[in-house]
C-alpha cells in the first residue's frame, strides 16, 4: 500500500525547496486529513463562530469526539484487514477485485455502524436539544460516515491523484464550516450538527468518485473473497481493534470515572485531560509523514527486492539482499526518531509560547501537556514499528504488542486514578514506552532471521 509513498517520494527528490515543501505538505493531508480538518474545523467553530453551537458548545462538541473514538474502537480492526488485501491484490497485480473490494468494505462497515449507533441513541435521552430529531439523524449519520471515511484513508493510498484528494478535503471542510455556520444559526445544535456531517459526507462522495476514476467498479458485485480474508486475517483484525481500543482506553477512563456529565446522555467529558490530547495527537503528523514518503518507500523498494527472490536465487545473493533490506529498516526507524524528535523537542521547549498563540494557555495545564507530547512521540514510533513487524508476517508479535498497550494502558489508567494520583496521560505515556521496547526487542530479535521464518512458513 505503499503506491501514493512514492508518488510523494518522486517529488520530493526533484530537489528544490519548494518540491520539498509540496511533498510533505501532500503527505500530511494524505496522512492525517480528515483527522487534522475535523480538528482545525472545531477550532474555527468555537474561537471564531461560537455562536453557532452557543446554546450547548459541550454537546456539540463531545458528540464529534465520540464519533470519532468509537468509529475506531469498533472498526479499528476492519481496517488493517481491508489494508491487507488490498495490497496482497496489488502483489499478484489482480487489480479487477479491487473495486469490489471497496463497495463490500463500504456496505459491511456501513451494517456494522447503524446498528451499534442505533442502540446508543435508544438508551440516551435526547428530548432536551432543540431539533433533537434532526440531532439524532445527524449523530446516526456522522458515524456512517466517518466509518466509511476511515476505510477511504486506507484505500486512497492506491491512488495518485493526490490534488484532487487535497481539494476533496478542503471542499469538505469548507462545506462543514459553512454548514455549522449556517445551520447552526437557525437549528442551534442539531443544526451545526447536521453542517458538520454534510461537509464530512461531501470528503467521502468526491472520495469514491477519484476511486472511481483510478479503479473503476465495472459490475456491482460483493467480493466474498474479500470476506473470507477475515478468517485469515484474524490476527491483523485483533491487531487493529485492540490497538485502537489502546489508545482510547485511558481517556475514556477518565471520562467515566473522573468527567463531568451531560444530563440526560451517557456522554462524558474530562477538559482537563480531552483538549491537550487532540492537540498533541497532531504532533505525531511530522513522523507519519516521514514514514509514508521516506522510510516506508525505501524499505518497501528493499523488501520487495528481497522477497522476491527468495524462493528462486543463490543463497549469497539472497543474503545480500536480506543485507540491503535491514539497513533500510534501521535507517528508516532512526531517520523516523531523529525526524519526530525535532518536532518533539522544538515544541516541548516553545509550548507556552505555542499555547498562548493557540488561546490555550490558561486552559490547559502545561505538565500535562508536556507528559502527552512524549506519550504521544512513542506512540508514533510503536505505530510505525508494527507495520514493520506486519511487512514481516510476524503477525502474531503485532498482536501481542496491542494486547500489551491496552492492559498497560488500563492498568496503569487505574493505578493513577484510584492510588498514585499521577498527572493525567503518564499512564498512557508509560504504556507507549513499554509497547515500543516490546515491538523494537521483536524487530531486532527477528529481522536478522526472516529469511528462515519465511522459508519455514512456505
Amino acid at each position: 500500500m505503499a503506491g501514493i509513498g512514492f508518488e510523494l517520494y518522486k517529488i520530493l527528490h526533484k530537489g528544490t525547496l519548494s518540491s520539498i515543501i509540496q511533498a510533505f505538505f501532500l503527505g500530511i493531508i494524505i496522512v492525517a486529513g480528515p483527522w487534522i480538518l475535523s480538528v482545525l474545523t472545531i477550532y474555527i467553530i468555537q474561537t471564531y463562530t461560537f455562536g453557532a453551537i452557543a446554546d450547548n458548545p459541550a454537546l456539540f462538541t463531545v458528540s464529534i469526539v465520540y464519533v470519532y473514538a468509537f468509529s475506531l474502537f469498533l472498526t479499528g480492526g476492519f481496517h488493517y484487514v481491508f489494508s491487507r488485501y488490498i495490497a496482497d491484490q496489488l502483489y499478484i497485480e489482480n487489480y479487477v477485485t479491487i473495486p469490489s473490494a471497496l463497495l463490500t468494505a463500504i456496505i459491511l462497515i456501513t451494517i456494522v455502524s447503524v446498528l451499534p449507533a442505533i442502540g446508543f441513541v435508544l438508551i440516551n435521552d435526547f428530548s432536551f436539544i432543540s431539533y433533537h430529531t434532526l440531532y439524532i439523524l445527524s449523530l446516526l449519520s456522522l458515524f456512517v460516515v466517518i466509518n466509511i471515511l476511515w476505510i477511504m484513508l486506507v484505500y486512497i493510498a492506491l491512488l495518485k491523484a493526490y490534488y484532487k484528494i487535497f481539494l476533496s478535503y478542503l471542499a469538505g471542510t469548507i462545506t462543514s464550516i459553512y454548514g455549522v455556520l449556517y445551520l447552526g444559526k437557525l437549528y442551534g445544535v442539531a443544526g451545526a450538527l447536521c453542517g458538520y456531517t454534510i461537509g464530512q459526507a461531501v470528503i467521502v462522495l468526491l472520495l469514491i468518485t477519484i476511486s472511481q476514476i483510478s479503479y473503476p467498479l465495472k459490475k456491482f458485485t460483493i467480493n466474498k473473497e474479500f470476506i473470507a480474508s477475515f478468517k485469515e486475517h484474524k490476527r491483523i483484525f485483533l491487531m487493529g481493534w485492540l490497538f485502537n481500543m489502546a489508545i482510547w482506553s485511558d481517556k475514556m477512563l477518565y471520562w467515566f470515572l473522573k468527567g463531568e456529565h451531560i444530563p440526560g446522555t451517557l456522554y462524558y467529558y474530562y477538559i482537563p485531560y480531552d483538549i491537550p490530547v487532540f492537540l498533541a495527537y497532531l504532533t505525531m503528523i511530522p513522523g507519519l509523514v516521514y514514514f509514508l514518503i521516506i522510510a516506508e518507500t525505501d524499505f518497501h523498494k528493499n523488501f520487495f527486492e528481497f522477497i522476491s527472490h527468495i524462493l528462486e536465487d543463490p543463497f549469497r545473493y539472497i543474503q545480500l539482499k536480506k543485507q540491503k533490506m535491514l539497513i533500510s529498516l534501521k535507517n528508516g526507524i532512526k531517520g523516523i526518531v531523529f525526524f519526530q524528535l525535532i518536532w518533539t523537542v522544538g515544541i516541548l521547549v516553545k509550548l507556552p509560547q505555542i499555547l498562548d498563540f493557540l488561546g490555550y494557555s490558561h486552559t490547559i495545564n502545561i505538565a500535562i501537556m508536556r507528559i502527552l507530547l512524549i506519550a504521544v512521540f512513542f506512540h508514533m514510533l510503536t505505530l510505525n514499528l508494527m507495520i514493520y513487524l506486519l511487512y514481516m508476517e510476524l503477525q502474531f508479535e503485532a498482536a501481542m504488542a496491542s494486547c500489551i498497550y491496552l492492559v498497560l494502558n488500563i492498568v496503569a489508567t487505574l493505578f493513577s486514578i484510584f492510588y498514585v494520583q499521577w498527572l493525567p496521560g503518564t499512564s498512557y505515556m508509560l504504556a507507549s514506552l513499554a509497547t515500543t521496547l516490546y515491538c523494537s526487542f521483536y524487530l531486532y530479535k527477528k529481522a536478522p532471521i526472516i529469511d528462515f521464518i519465511i522459508f519455514s512458513r512456505t
